[in-house]
C-alpha cells in the first residue's frame, strides 16, 4: 500500500555543518522531494519539510534521526523556542485519501517503536499518536522543557516509546514528541513600533487573545517573543485549523489588535511550506513573505 505523506521534523541545531547533512540525506531517499529546509539562528532550530510515499518518508526520517541523534548533545543547548529534544518534534502528516489514515497510523507506531530501541530514544506520542487526551496537545507534552525531563521520569510522567527511567541517552538525546496529526501551517506576524520591551508585551497580549483556548480563534496556538538575531518581536504561530482559521485571517486579526496597542503588523515570516489553498484573500507578497528570508515557490504545496 502506498500513499503520500509529510514530514516535518524539528531539530535542536541551526549549525549548517549538521542540517546540510540532514537535507543531503533526504534528497538522497528514492522518491522523496525535500521541499525546504529553514533554519533559526535565535532558536537554535531547523524546520526540515519533505513529502514522498510513506515507506520512502519513513525511511528518510530515519536517516535525519541518526545523524541528529549522533550530533547534538541537548545538555548543551540554548534557543528561544520551546524544546525538548534533539529531534524536538516529529509530526507526519497525511496527504491522500483517508482511508489511509489508520495505515499511517500503525506505521507511524512501529516506526516509533523502531527507532526507542534503535537509539535508546525517549518519545512521547501527541495528537493521534497520543496514549491519553491529556498528550494530544503538543504543548503538554513539552510542558517543562529538556529541563524538566528528570523530574517528569521521577514522577511517573513517562514516554511511550523507550526508556523508562531517566538513562544517560535521555539526557544526552532529550525526548521527542511524534505525532501523526493534521495539515497545519507554522507562521509568524513581525510587530514594529515603539521600545522593545513594550513591543514584547504587545505581542504576548495579542498572542494571549488569538489562541483557541482563550477564547480567540479556532485552530490557533501563539506566543509573543523577541529573536535577538533580527532584533525583532514576533507573534509566533501554529495554525492547526487552517481551513478555519488560515493565515490572511490571522494576518489580520493581529494587524487590528497591534493597532490597537500602537503598534504595526506590516509583515509575516512563513516556517516551512503552505498550501495553495491558503491564499484566499492576500498573496505572498500582501502578507509580506520574504522580508526575512527569502521565499520560494516550491513553499508552496498544491493542496
Amino acid at each position: 500500500m502506498s500513499y503520500r505523506i509529510e514530514c516535518i521534523p524539528n531539530v535542536s541545531t541551526a549549525d549548517p555543518a549538521i542540517f546540510e547533512r540532514i537535507a543531503a540525506a533526504i534528497e538522497a531517499t528514492e522518491g522523496v522531494t525535500l521541499h525546504f529546509v529553514d533554519p533559526g539562528k535565535s532558536a537554535n532550530r531547523t524546520v526540515f519539510t519533505y513529502i514522498g510515499p510513506v515507506d520512502q518518508v519513513l525511511k528518510a526520517t530515519d536517516a535525519l534521526f541518526t545523524i541528529a541523534l549522533s550530533e547534538i548533545d541537548m545538555c548543551q543547548h540554548r534557543g528561544v523556542h520551546p524544546r525538548m529534544g534533539a529531534v524536538d518534534v516529529c509530526p507526519f502528516v497525511l496527504l491522500d485519501d483517508e482511508t489511509h489514515a489508520d495505515d499511517l497510523l500503525e506505521r507511524v507506531r512501529t516506526f516509533a517503536q523502531a527507532m526507542s530501541t534503535k537509539h535508546e530514544l525517549a518519545i512521547y506520542g501527541y495528537e493521534h499518536l497520543a496514549s491519553s487526551p491529556e498528550r494530544k496537545n503538543l504543548a503538554a507534552v513539552r510542558q517543562g522543557e529538556y529541563e524538566g525531563l528528570m523530574e517528569r521520569f521521577a514522577s511517573g510522567d513517562l514516554p511511550d516509546f523507550g526508556p523508562q527511567t531517566f538513562t544517560s541517552a535521555v539526557a544526552l538525546y532529550g525526548a521527542t514528541a511524534m505525532s501523526v496529526r493534521a495539515l497545519m501551517v507554522a507562521y509568524n506576524v513581525n510587530l514594529i513600533g515603539g521600545e522593545i520591551k513594550e513591543r514584547l508585551k504587545a505581542a504576548k497580549k495579542i498572542a494571549g487573545k488569538i489562541r483557541e483556548r482563550a477564547g480567540g480563534m479556532p485552530g490557533v496556538k501563539a506566543i509573543g517573543w523577541y529573536l535577538p538575531d533580527f532584533d525583532l518581536v514576533q507573534v509566533s504561530c501554529n495554525l492547526t485549523k487552517p481551513f478555519e482559521a488560515g493565515v490572511c485571517e490571522v494576518f489580520t486579526r493581529v494587524q487590528e489588535l497591534a493597532e490597537k496597542l500602537g503598534f504595526e503588523a506590516p509583515s509575516s515570516e512563513l516556517i516551512g511550506c503552505i498550501p495553495q489553498s491558503q491564499f484566499t484573500e492576500m498573496t505572498p507578497e500582501e502578507l509580506g513573505f520574504g522580508k526575512l528570508k527569502p521565499f520560494e515557490g516550491n513553499r508552496i504545496l498544491p493542496l
